[in-house]
């Protein structure tokens, strides 16, 4: 079964999201590790990640599939994420 890590600046930015924000995001990465075809995940031209959209909020993260990990490197609003 897959798992994923946060970050130290993914998680820093869930910790200073609204709480259900924070529950929605939650939520949508239990879903990536158990089933991720029902998400909205993207890769991302010119870079290595995927974009996981979860409200107003994008995820991006790269797939380790030797270690069947999911590294989540970036939480931010979507104004902010590809900057």
């Amino acid at each position: 079964m897959a798992d994923y890590i946060l970050l130290r600046q993914a998680e820093r930015s869930l910790e200073r999201m609204p709480k259900n924000d924070q529950i929605r995001l939650l939520e949508a990465l239990d879903t990536l590790i158990s089933d991720s075809t029902k998400l909205d995940i993207k890769p991302l031209y010119g870079r290595d990640e995927l974009r996981l959209r979860v409200g107003k909020y994008r995820v991006l993260f790269f797939e380790d599939r030797n270690n069947n990990l999911y590294v989540i490197t970036t939480i931010k609003p979507r104004g902010d994420v590809y900057k």
